[in-house]
């Protein structure tokens, strides 16, 4: 993703002392259940789960690269944090640490499951929106902890969670490659060759993340860095900086005994690539783009995972091709007319009254706004720019359009027609672009 699904993962990276305290772990509400499902949301695959914090409901992202719960905005119950732990955190794109309390006694409730004494740090900082960057209503992020009691499958096709309690997960994986992995900081980490695009081989080792909804991200050292040919790109965002790297391929990455053609792969520079490898031991970041290629059961007990095929294994490589960066911004209430039919004879005939022609409705709409535009780009060609405010594409409303739409609009094929109808001040303007690649 160029546009927006790299931006809320950005966000969330937050670097934070492991903690001494130990906590309850989550369980099964009725303990003779085997197995329990979880329907989630998928936001450009990522993870979104509903639960109660503390009998509040919260929308949680499902993040395997976290290893701490947090959630982010204003706490309604101050009596929560009587007893809390006040921190300042350290977090990618921020120049001022983050505020956060760290707090020890919640409860939270996924309905079949659900984890008393839970350690949870609230993000006070309102930098931190990541319901404006997806633009839909998340409020905090879940990893390690919510994992590391069960045997989880996730199948990103069937939007599902099969949490296996260990002890009753008697399924037979015939189908499946078991692959070890190990933990760094509470975080599964992968190796696996990749062949890079000059045809070089190397074992890597990658943070498994479905927290990124990219592909792969390499971070640079000595030994590898970005082909002659790859172009640079904004390919996420923290809280006040966007993030550069350049967008390349390489010519494949093997998992298990599957072999991804081509995946792309953004390249990090050694000084930003610092600020995600503390542990020093990573080569880089799997995202959702390669993950839900597969279906996948985790245990991190025995620190395995299984892996297949699943029917997204063979879809294109597809990114974005408009050059446009957008992020939601926030929202606005506005005014709507609608015609009010009544009945005027006694045919059940019904028409428009005379003396009252419309009801006027108040209709909430999120703001999507142009905040980068890559160089190079089709939408460096045409007369955008930062600040402008997107409000139709392809003549469809965006409010009527959500993320995976956008995102798939602007990573179609070569040569299609965008149209674009936009604001500027008070101007609506119209304007039109050709999807290019530039990794051609």
């Amino acid at each position: 993703m160029f546009r927006i699904r790299l931006f809320f993962y950005l966000i969330i990276i937050i670097y934070s002392l492991n903690s001494v305290y130990s906590q309850s772990q989550f369980k099964f509400d009725d303990e003779e259940k085997r197995a329990v499902t979880l329907k989630f949301r998928s936001v450009n695959n990522l993870i979104i789960l509903s639960a109660t914090l503390n009998g509040e409901l919260v929308n949680f992202l499902v993040d395997t690269g976290v290893n701490k719960t947090k959630i982010f905005g204003e706490i309604r119950d101050s009596t929560a944090l009587e007893d809390a732990e006040y921190l300042f955190l350290r977090s990618l794109g921020s120049v001022e640490p983050v505020k956060a309390y760290k707090t020890t006694n919640n409860v939270i409730d996924f309905g079949p499951i659900s984890g008393e004494n839970q350690e949870v740090y609230f993000i006070v900082d309102p930098r931190f929106d990541l319901a404006k960057k997806l633009g839909v209503n998340v409020q905090g992020i879940i990893g390690y902890e919510f994992f590391k009691n069960f045997i989880v499958r996730l199948n990103y096709h069937r939007k599902s969670l099969r949490v296996y309690q260990n002890e009753k997960f008697n399924r037979k994986l015939r189908r499946f490659d078991e692959v070890d992995f190990r933990f760094i900081r509470k975080k599964p980490h992968l190796k696996f060759p990749v062949e890079l695009k000059e045809g070089k081989k190397e074992e890597l080792v990658f943070l498994i993340d479905t927290g990124s909804s990219d592909a792969f991200w390499i971070f640079e050292n000595d030994e590898i860095s970005a082909p002659e040919n790859s172009f640079e790109d904004y390919i996420g965002y923290g809280l006040e900086l966007a993030v550069i790297g350049k967008r390349s391929k390489s010519k494949s990455a093997q998992l298990g005994s599957y072999t991804l053609d081509e995946p792309r792969v953004a390249y990090l520079d050694s000084e930003s690539a610092e600020q995600f490898t503390a542990d020093r031991f990573k080569n880089g970041i799997v995202g959702s783009e390669i993950l839900r290629r597969f279906v996948w059961f985790f245990d991190y007990g025995k620190q395995k995972m299984y892996l297949k095929p699943s029917r997204y294994y063979n879809d294109n490589f597809n990114y974005d091709r408009s050059g446009l960066i957008l992020m939601y911004v926030g929202e606005e209430i506005n005014t709507v007319k609608t015609p009010v039919l009544v009945k005027i004879n006694e045919d059940n005939n019904y028409g428009t009254s005379q003396s009252e022609r419309f009801e006027i409705r108040l209709e909430r709409s999120q703001i999507l706004q142009v905040v980068q535009i890559r160089k190079n780009s089709p939408a460096s060609e045409v007369d955008i720019r930062k600040g402008d405010r997107i409000l139709k594409l392809n003549g469809k409303s965006v409010d009527r359009l959500d993320l995976q739409d956008i995102n798939d609009l602007l990573s179609g094929e070569e040569g299609k027609q965008i149209k674009i109808q936009l604001k500027r001040d008070k101007a609506i303007l119209k304007r039109s672009l050709y999807l290019k690649s530039q990794l051609n």
